[in-house]
This record gives C-alpha cells, sequence and structure tokens, in this order.
C-alpha cells in the first residue's frame, strides 16, 4: 500500500498526458494555421516538462513512507490538472493569432525553466511528497536566493502561462480558487517540517515563501 502511495504522482502524471492527448485533439482540431501550430507547440512542450520530472517521481518509493504532507500533494495534482483541463476543454477567448500566444508560450517557458533549476539546485533533497532526510540541510543558492519556494512559484509562473495563452473564465478561475490556494496550505505544511532544521528560521526571515517582495 506504502509502494503504491509513492508512486500516486507517477500514475497521475500518465494518466495526466493521457486526458491532455486526447483533449488537445479535440480542441486544437478546432484552431488553424499559426493557433493550431502554437498550441501543439505549447501542449508538446508541457508534455515534456511533466517526462522531465517524471525521473522525480520514479525515485520516490525509495526515499520511504511520509505522511509529513497531509494529503497536499494531491491537493496540489488536482489544481494543477483542473488549469490544464479547462483551458483545452473550454474555447479561448481568443479567435486569431496574436502576441498573447507569445507571451503566454513565454511565461510558460520562463516559469518551467525556473521551476527544473530549482529542483536540480535543491538536489537530493528535492521530493514530491513533504519529507526531510537526515542530512537534509537548508540550500540558499541559486534560485533559493530569491524566495525559500522556487518550484512552487515557478509551477505557478508556467501555468500563468497556460492562463495567458488559453484564456478563458474557467482556467482563471482553477489557477485562482484551486491551484494558488493548494500551493498556499502545500508551502504551509511544508515549512512545518522545514521550520526544524538548523539555519531555516533565520533563512526564513530574510526570504519570502513565494513571490520577492509580496509573500
Amino acid at each position: 500500500m506504502n509502494d503504491i502511495r509513492n508512486r500516486l504522482p507517477l500514475i497521475f502524471a500518465i494518466a495526466f498526458v493521457a486526458v491532455i492527448l486526447w483533449l488537445t485533439w479535440h480542441k486544437l482540431s478546432a484552431w488553424q494555421g499559426v493557433m493550431q501550430i502554437g498550441g501543439m507547440a505549447f501542449v508538446g512542450s508541457y508534455i515534456l516538462w511533466l517526462f522531465l520530472e517524471s525521473r522525480v517521481a520514479l525515485t520516490e518509493s525509495a526515499k520511504g513512507e511520509t505522511r509529513a504532507d497531509r494529503g497536499t500533494c494531491e491537493a496540489y495534482a488536482l489544481g494543477r490538472a483542473l488549469t490544464v483541463v479547462c483551458a483545452l476543454a473550454f474555447p479561448a477567448w481568443w479567435s486569431e493569432p496574436g502576441p498573447w500566444m507569445l507571451a503566454g508560450f513565454g511565461v510558460f517557458i520562463s516559469g518551467v525553466a525556473f521551476r527544473l533549476i530549482a529542483i536540480r539546485t535543491l538536489g537530493k533533497f528535492y521530493s514530491h511528497r513533504v519529507r526531510v532526510m537526515g542530512d537534509h540541510q537548508v540550500v540558499s543558492s541559486g534560485p533559493y536566493q530569491l524566495v525559500r519556494h522556487p518550484a512552487y512559484t515557478g509551477m505557478l509562473t508556467a501555468h500563468v502561462g497556460v492562463v495567458i495563452f488559453f484564456f478563458n473564465v474557467y482556467t482563471l478561475a482553477a489557477l485562482l480558487l484551486i491551484l494558488l490556494p493548494s500551493m498556499v496550505m502545500r508551502i504551509r505544511v511544508e515549512e512545518t517540517a522545514l521550520f526544524e532544521l538548523p539555519g531555516y528560521p533565520e533563512y526564513a526571515v530574510a526570504h519570502r515563501r513565494l513571490l520577492p517582495l509580496v509573500w
């Protein structure tokens, strides 16, 4: 049972890709020309991102059981999935190619890159589940010089890009009412564990959680 629970992020990612592909086929069949090509490039980039992060999910079982995240992993994943599903399932406000395509794609790529750099910087201490390892240390280099949770900053930024590119009110609502609150809840749960690390309280005083100068 514990092994199955640790593999849930990977199982979710596989199912998520299947849903994305199905919805994309239906959505982009109604788009033409540059919009269709742009949509294919965006969705292809999103799936590539999922693939790159799947390597982390494969290591979850080896890290042992943890229940410290209190269900926030599932809520966070649901918020992410609903944001993307709403983007693909409902009609976009945009009916013609425009600067919104470049803006949305640019914000998305920037968010993904920032998140992947944060994951790489954290190294073995990164996990999809909330856990503190025996040799856990505070990391303050790279993007962690800017905020305490840059991987979440990258996740939020990437999905702002999704909202811009496929804009409709349902996608915006999913991001603001589900993804963002679940992310905030997860950060608070995560910090319950992190504040036990030597040096983390001092690090936290000097760095915002998610957005510089905001929170």
